[in-house]
């Protein structure tokens, strides 16, 4: 009998270990993907969802205040509203968002799903116009209320728009580099798609407009509104639309002592303006160009120095940097110099949408600035360099009078002609600036017509940017260099004979034989700087020769910058050699002055230069605060301790320190003849003619003053003749020739213990005679050092 065997379990077998295999295969692919959703993108996904359910948000921060060395509020950020608008509307996306979602509103979700692409592409062009309409209202809207041109709030927001698409692009290179680079490290074919995601920046609201007061900020706050309300309309339904503009705390920097009104004593000015009612002046922009100002616009060399978003990382952000378009930046003065010091950092909210938990890195403020200035004092000497006072202006004592018909000289000004200057005031024992003027202020520039603005240049801060030829005020300088290098012996005569070269009277002349055709004679180095004797000095830079003579004036603090506190750095682009452009750092607010180079002159001119730069003519320049901060090293004999303005030694540049090791008898005697400059008879800034008599310019009891008066040559002066704003080059329009700029530098201290505590500086600009125009000016600082409590004698 045959058995026949069933084939039912062996079929049933094979199935069962088929379904079990592929069960395995489905097992292990799903695990592969979850390891890969987990391990190898796990971080990326998670970050992706957080993102999703949270909201970040910027804490505004606020700038350090700037004060005086009591205290005073100098600059301060006060609370007020700054206007945003989201990415999404910048961009355009917003309007093609709402197109689409009128247009599924309108034509109903199930015929809009059943459309194909392209039909629902030509139903959002047909409807986005309209919403393009509207973004365009909100630009005008935002223009007409927050009171920003409309120009430039374009080219905000276009800032922005760049700015963020190039961000964009270069995180979307990086993020598609890395996934092709995983995608590589991974075993086995992969059809995963690289899918873009938007960045932070596209998510968020942009600041445009910065520093609304609270009436502004309504009607934004208002108009907003009225916006919304529109395109909720517009969409014919009852929901709601995210707004298209946000309100969000800001500030606007505040300037408390920017105006001041003053008295002035005038009991003790120069006869024709002497009165006994103080000149009660109002005053404004008082120490503006040390403050300097901030814009509320970034530029590109801003997100270049200190970008907000780092590139080096996804996400990086320096709560410090700059974002495109609106944010408050240094852009002169301290408020430049000490950005980083001011500025402070943003804090960040994060809200979890799901749960709504908040978290919060709380902002850092910015840094208080103290200066070494004192805003009274300041306002003070401010007034002095005021025409209104008279002291700068053209008057007829200037020109002086004829001594042999009595009849007033001419001047090549016309009598009342406002001139401009500066004034520097400094601690001999600290270096610290007390007051620094400049005139005109930003703020009188600010009010000025264009011909007035190209001919008084009110923002360039005279006392530190803007170099002169010293002119006579070197002579002291120049006789203890000469001693130090045992060029000349300290006690040793030279004789004036009126020309330095035998055989040619009509050149390298002494100011006394140009003018009167006489001669000093034999002097000692006192009594030259006394009598100012050109011919004195002369010898000393012909001995000294052009080498020596350099090395000395950098010494002195000539060609290099200070760092007193004004200098700050700008990214510029510069060409390259091979044609591109890159991007350097440039110094602005502190002028270096020059110092001839002698690799760059032939010896004739080198002999030439180096007898001219003994009475600080020819090619050296300096700025009035090199002078003050070079008279204050001679005062210590020279000790270096560089001037400065910030009074917190740790935010101060690293100055230099040392000696210049001078020959202690040449300084004793270098301030002798500043004694007796100002105080006998014969000094150059002892005495004011007039046409019937003189007076001393500095009579001031309890006060002892040490001085040089120095006259420079200066460039021709432009005079806008018709007054139509337009220079030409035909009468009335001319160019003035032959004009020189007026300087007194020096020293004042107490009578009673006879020691020099400030250096003072003072320049004014075609002023001409040194003694009888910067001279008055002098006096009238010292006078206010006086009534200020820094020296002895004062009347209050």
């Amino acid at each position: 009998m045959r058995i026949v065997r069933s084939k039912l379990p062996i079929f049933f077998h094979r199935r069962l270990l088929l379904a079990v295999v592929a069960g395995l295969a489905a097992s292990v692919l799903l695990g592969a993907q979850l390891v890969v959703l987990t391990v190898v993108d796990g971080a990326e996904l998670r970050e992706a969802a957080e993102r999703a359910i949270q909201r970040e948000r910027y804490l505004p921060t606020w700038r350090g205040s700037i004060i005086d060395r009591n205290g005073v509020v100098l600059a301060e950020d006060r609370a007020s509203w700054s206007v945003a608008l989201p990415f999404e509307v910048i961009s355009g996306k917003r309007a093609q968002d709402l197109a689409r979602r009128q247009a599924q509103i309108e034509l109903g979700l199930e015929t809009w799903k059943s459309l194909s692409p392209e039909d629902q592409a030509a139903a959002i062009v047909g409807r986005v116009g309209a919403w393009n309409d509207l973004v365009e209202t909100l630009y005008e809207g935002v223009a007409r209320y927050s009171v920003v041109d409309r120009t430039e709030l374009d080219s905000r927001v276009d800032a922005i728009r760049q700015s963020i698409s190039r961000r964009v692009a270069s995180v979307h290179d990086r993020q598609r580099a890395r996934f092709e680079a995983e995608q590589d490290d991974r075993a086995g074919a992969s059809d995963a798609i690289f899918i873009r995601r938007p960045i932070a920046e596209q998510v968020q609201a942009h600041v445009v407009v910065t520093g609304l007061t609270d009436t502004p900020a309504f009607d934004v706050r208002r108009f907003a509104s009225e916006l919304n309300q529109q395109a909720v309309a517009m969409l014919g339904t009852t929901g709601s639309v995210q707004p298209f503009i946000e309100l969000i705390d800001g500030s606007m920097r505040s300037l408390p002592e920017a105006s001041r009104t003053i008295a002035v004593d005038q009991s003790s000015l120069p006869r024709p303006l002497r009165s006994d009612e103080p000149a009660t002046l109002l005053l404004t922009g008082v120490a503006d160009h040390i403050i300097g100002r901030v814009r509320d616009r970034v530029l590109e060399e801003d997100l270049y120095r200190r970008p907000f978003h780092r590139e080096e990382a996804d996400g990086g952000v320096d709560l410090g940097g700059y974002r495109a378009a609106a944010d408050m930046i240094g852009a002169r003065g301290v408020e430049a110099a000490m950005e980083d010091q001011l500025r402070g950092s943003l804090g960040v909210e994060r809200t979890n949408l799901e749960t709504g938990e908040v978290q919060r890195a709380m902002q850092e403020p910015g840094q208080n600035v103290q200066l070494t200035i004192d805003i009274d004092l300041q306002a003070h000497v401010q007034g002095l360099l005021d025409p209104r006072f008279g002291l700068s202006r053209v008057q007829q004592f200037h020109a002086g009078w004829d001594t042999a018909t009595g009849e007033p000289k001419g001047s090549k000004l016309p009598m009342g002609t406002p001139l401009d200057g500066a004034i520097v005031v400094l601690d001999i024992a600290t270096g610290e600036i007390l007051a620094m003027a400049s005139s005109p202020t930003f703020a009188e520039g600010n009010a000025m017509g264009a011909a007035a603005r190209s001919t008084h240049a009110p923002f360039l801060h005279r006392a530190t940017e803007a170099t002169y030829p010293p002119g006579s005020i070197v002579k002291p300088l120049v006789y203890v260099s000469a001693v130090t290098d045992r060029v000349v012996a300290v006690d040793e005569t030279i004789e004036c004979t009126g020309h330095l070269l035998p055989d040619k009277k009509d050149q390298l002349r002494c100011w006394l034989y140009k003018t009167y055709n006489a001669t000093h004679g034999e002097l000692d180095a006192a009594e030259a700087i006394k009598r100012s004797c050109n011919i004195y000095f002369f010898t000393l830079g012909q001995r000294m020769g052009l080498a020596r003579m350099a090395s000395w004036y950098r010494k002195w603090g000539l060609g290099t910058h200070l760092d007193t506190g004004l200098r700050y750095e700008r990214m510029v682009r510069s060409n390259q050699e091979d044609g591109s452009k890159e991007w350097v750092p440039k110094s602005f607010g502190e002028g270096r002055g020059f110092v001839p180079d002698t690799d760059s002159l032939d010896s004739q001119r080198q002999r030439g230069e180096s007898i001219m730069s003994g009475i600080g003519q020819g090619m050296v320049t300096w700025t009035p605060l090199q002078a003050a901060n070079a008279y204050a090293t001679l005062a210590r004999g020279g000790v270096y301790q560089d001037a400065t303005i910030i009074r917190d030694p740790a935010l101060r540049a690293s100055n230099r320190t040392g000696s210049m090791a001078l020959d202690p008898v040449a300084c004793a005697e270098a301030l002798e003849g500043l004694k007796r400059a100002v105080r006998e008879s014969g000094g150059t800034g002892h005495t004011i003619r007039y046409q019937d008599g003189q007076e001393p310019i500095f009579d001031i009891p309890g006060a002892v003053v040490w001085g040089k008066t120095g006259t420079a040559t200066a460039p021709p002066r432009r005079v806008d003749g018709d007054g139509d704003g337009i220079f030409s080059t035909t009468p009335p329009d001319e160019r003035i020739r032959g004009l020189d700029h007026a300087w007194f530098v020096g020293f004042a201290g107490n009578e009673r213990d006879d020691e020099p505590r400030y250096a003072i500086a003072v320049l004014v600009e075609y002023g001409g005679s040194g003694g009888r125009v910067a001279g008055p000016i002098a006096a009238e600082v010292v006078r206010a050092l006086q009534s200020h409590g820094y020296l002895e004698g004062g009347s209050s």
